[in-house]
C-alpha cells in the first residue's frame, strides 16, 4: 500500500491506495472519497486517472511502475481516450507493402539536410582542434590566436544568420555547437608563461568561462535547446571554479575533487528548486491535513494559462539541463578524488561507493528518462573511472583480481535487474528500503568528503588559548 495525498480542484485528501493494482480498478472509489467534498463532474470525453507534475499516469499503470513513493501529491485528472481502430488489410501484397513502408526511412531531402548540417559540426570541431594544434606547434603564434578568433566570429555570424535571416532552426542549431566550441579559443589570448612555455590554467579557465558565455549567447540568440545550453553554461561555470581554486589555494587535487562531489552532491538535491526559480514558477500552497479549501484568484484566463505552460517546459529542460551537468561534475570528481597512493584510499573508496549508490538509486525515481540516463551513464562512469587508476597503480597481486571481480558483479547485476525488474513489480517494503540506502550513502558522502578534504585533521591541530 501506498500513502499518498490526492488533490482535486482546491480539495485534497490523504489516502492509502494499493500499490500493485492497476490505477483504473480502484480510481472510482478514488473518486468516490473526493466526492465527499468536492463536486466532481464525470467527463464528457475521455476517463479519470491520477497524474503526477510531470504527466498523467496509464490506468493501466500501478503506482510501483509510475515509481511513486510515500508521500507523493497525485492529482485527479480527466484525460482524452486514446483508443485507434487500425484498418482491416485483406491483401497479403498490401499489408507487406505498407510494413515495408513504415519500416523505410528514405534518404530524402530532409536527410540530405542533416547529413549536411552534421558534415558542418564535423568540420568546424576539427577546424577548431587544428587551429589550437597548429596554435601550439607555432610557438603559441599571435596569428593563429587571431585565425581561431576569427573562426568564432564567423560562426557567430552564421548561427545569427541562419536563425534570424533564414529562419532555419537545424542550421542554428549546427553553427551554435561549432560557436561553442571555437569561442574556446579566447583562452589564446592569454600570455604563456616562460617559465613553464605551456598552457597553464589561466588559458582553461579563460576558455571555459569563453564557452560559458557563447552558450548563453546561442541561448539568446535561437531560442532553443536550452536543456542543451544550460548544461553547457553550468559545466562551463563549475570548470572555470575549479580552475580559481586550483591556481589559488594549494590543496592538493584530491581534496578539490572531495570538495567538488561535495557541492555537486548538494546542487544535485538543490536542482528542481533552481529550475522553478530560473523559470519563474511559484508553486501553491499545499493542503494541511484535513483542510478542504484555500484563498485562491479569481481564474486563470488563457495567456496566462499559456504562460503557465511555458514556464513548466522550461522547468523540465532547465531540470534536465542543470542534472545533467551536475551528475557530469560529481562523476569525474569521484573519479579524480580516488588516489591509490593517498592516506585517505579508504575513504577514497568509500566516497565512490556511495557516489555511484547515490546515482544509480536516485536515478531510478526520475520521471525524465534524459535525467536517469545521466545518472545511470555517471555512475558507469564513476565505476570505469575508479576501476582503471586502480588497475593502474596496483596491476600484480591480489588487487587486479578483486578489481576485476568487482567490475564483473557489477555488471552482471545490473544486466539482472535490467533484465527481471521491468517485467515485475517491485515490492513496496523493498521499494523503501532501497530509498533508505540512497539516503543514508548520501549522508555517508558528506563526512567522508570532509575528511578527505582534510577539515577533520585542520580540526584536530587547532589551538584553543
Amino acid at each position: 500500500m501506498s500513502r499518498v495525498a490526492v488533490r482535486y480542484d482546491t480539495t485534497q485528501k490523504d489516502l492509502v491506495l494499493p500499490s500493485s493494482v492497476p490505477i483504473g480498478e480502484f480510481i472510482t472509489d478514488v473518486i468516490d472519497a473526493l466526492a465527499e467534498d468536492a463536486d466532481i463532474e464525470s467527463p464528457r470525453d475521455g476517463h479519470w486517472t491520477l497524474a503526477r507534475m510531470d504527466g498523467a499516469i496509464k490506468p493501466d499503470q500501478t503506482l510501483n511502475d509510475a515509481r511513486v513513493l510515500d508521500g507523493a501529491i497525485l492529482e485527479l485528472r480527466s484525460v482524452a481516450s486514446t483508443e485507434r481502430y487500425r484498418p482491416v488489410i485483406e491483401d497479403v501484397v498490401d499489408a507487406v507493402s505498407e510494413a515495408a513502408a513504415q519500416a523505410a526511412r528514405p534518404f530524402d531531402a530532409a536527410a540530405a539536410r542533416r547529413a549536411g548540417l552534421a558534415g558542418l559540426v564535423a568540420g568546424g570541431v576539427a577546424l577548431c582542434a587544428g587551429q589550437w594544434a597548429l596554435w601550439w606547434a607555432n610557438g603559441f603564434s599571435w596569428i593563429w590566436m587571431a585565425v581561431g578568433l576569427v573562426g568564432a566570429a564567423a560562426a557567430l555570424i552564421g548561427m545569427t544568420s541562419a536563425t534570424l535571416r533564414y529562419r532555419s532552426p537545424d542550421a542554428s542549431t549546427a553553427w551554435a555547437v561549432v560557436w561553442v566550441v571555437a569561442a574556446a579559443a579566447i583562452g589564446q589570448v592569454v600570455p604563456v608563461s616562460q617559465r613553464t612555455a605551456v598552457p597553464g590554467v589561466a588559458h582553461l579557465l579563460i576558455s571555459a568561462v569563453g564557452m560559458g558565455i557563447a552558450a548563453l549567447c546561442a541561448l539568446l540568440i535561437t531560442r532553443r535547446h536550452l536543456a542543451a545550453y544550460s548544461s553547457v553554461i553550468a559545466m562551463a561555470a563549475a570548470a572555470a571554479l575549479t580552475c580559481v581554486v586550483v591556481e589559488y589555494t594549494e590543496l592538493a587535487p584530491s581534496a578539490i575533487a572531495a570538495g567538488a562531489v561535495l557541492v555537486g552532491l548538494i546542487g544535485l538535491l538543490q536542482v528542481p528548486r533552481t529550475a522553478l526559480g530560473l523559470a519563474r514558477i511559484t508553486l501553491p500552497p499545499v493542503l494541511a491535513p484535513g483542510q478542504e479549501d484555500i484563498e485562491v484568484g479569481s481564474g486563470v484566463d488563457a495567456d496566462e494559462l499559456e504562460t503557465l505552460r511555458l514556464r513548466a517546459q522550461r522547468a523540465v529542460q532547465l531540470t534536465s539541463g542543470l542534472m545533467v551537468a551536475t551528475v557530469a561534475v560529481v562523476s569525474v570528481a569521484a573519479a579524480v578524488v580516488f588516489d591509490p597512493s593517498s592516506y585517505y584510499v579508504r575513504q577514497m573508496i568509500g566516497i565512490a561507493v556511495c557516489v555511484v549508490l547515490v546515482l544509480v538509486i536516485r536515478g531510478r525515481t526520475m520521471p525524465n528518462q534524459i535525467q536517469a540516463y545521466a545518472m545511470f551513464s555517471g555512475a558507469v562512469a564513476v565505476i570505469i573511472g575508479v576501476a582503471a587508476r586502480a588497475l593502474l597503480a596496483w596491476p600484480s597481486g591480489v588487487a587486479p583480481i578483486v578489481v576485476m571481480a568487482a567490475v564483473a558483479a557489477v555488471t552482471v547485476g545490473l544486466s539482472v535487474i535490467a533484465i527481471v525488474v521491468p517485467g515485475r513489480s517491485v515490492n513496496p517494503r523493498v521499494s523503501r528500503w532501497v530509498q533508505w540506502l540512497g539516503n543514508a550513502a548520501l549522508g555517508v558522502a558528506f563526512p567522508l568528503c570532509f575528511w578527505v578534504m582534510g577539515v577533520y585533521a585542520t580540526l584536530r591541530d587547532l589551538s584553543l588559548g
